[in-house]
């Protein structure tokens, strides 16, 4: 077996993404406890306070990625919105995951060929991006303009920030967190120290069109 490994996910975008997964743990839970208040006002008050540390960290990430990291960003985006016949043909068996998980025959055997990212992520990653973007506006709006904004605007952008979040969070927990783990070699990829590589085997097996399209064989000097 070869020991070839490709790099899928460069340092700056796993910074992005862990401090994105710990600030939102953090703005998930102190927003549930203010806003479903099952604890004091003492309590909910100091919630409040974590919550606006979060939402510092949250929205510095943010920009920090899209700004100092801007070729990523964009090369992101790219990889995320660059759809072909082979990206919607993904969802005809949905990636051959109810095959995998619960042995249902459910359309063709085989996966049409990826690249980078597959139609599940092409079709959520960006949503994510979005949503992420749009609670960072609609919390700043909430929490230093309440006063110009009116009665009306203000309770439609709480209600968006408060359950807009909600659905992200049960999305993330429940459609990408399962699928990242039975994907172990970009959990690990993410997760590991340093620059995020897979083997080629790996990356041949769910990515072939990234591979084939997009990755550059660079040979090393033998000492």
């Amino acid at each position: 077996m070869s020991s070839a490994k490709v790099l899928k996910f460069h340092v700056c975008e796993k910074v992005f993404h862990n401090i994105n997964l710990l600030s939102w743990a953090i703005l998930i839970v102190t927003g549930c406890l203010v806003y479903f208040k099952p604890i004091s006002d003492e309590s909910a008050a100091i919630a409040m306070d974590i919550h606006i540390i979060a939402a510092v960290l949250s929205t510095a990430n943010f920009f920090g990625f899209a700004i100092i990291n801007y070729d990523r960003f964009m090369l992101l985006l790219k990889n995320l919105t660059s759809w072909d016949r082979d990206t919607l043909s993904w969802f005809k068996n949905l990636g051959g995951y109810p095959r995998k998980i619960f042995g249902i025959g459910f359309g063709p055997k085989e996966v049409a060929p990826q690249g980078r990212f597959n139609g599940g992520q092409k079709l959520l990653y960006p949503a994510f991006i979005a949503m992420i973007f749009a609670l960072i506006v609609s919390g700043w709006l909430l929490y230093a303009f309440t006063p110009a904004l009116g009665k009306q605007a203000v309770t439609a952008l709480f209600y968006f920030h408060v359950w807009g979040s909600i659905i992200v969070t049960a999305l993330a927990v429940f459609g990408h967190a399962p699928m990242a783990l039975m994907n172990f070699g970009d959990f690990k990829a993410m997760f590991g120290r340093g620059e995020g590589y897979v083997s080629l085997e790996e990356a041949k097996h769910s990515a072939p069109k990234w591979v084939e399209n997009d990755l550059v064989k660079v040979e090393g000097k033998d000492d």
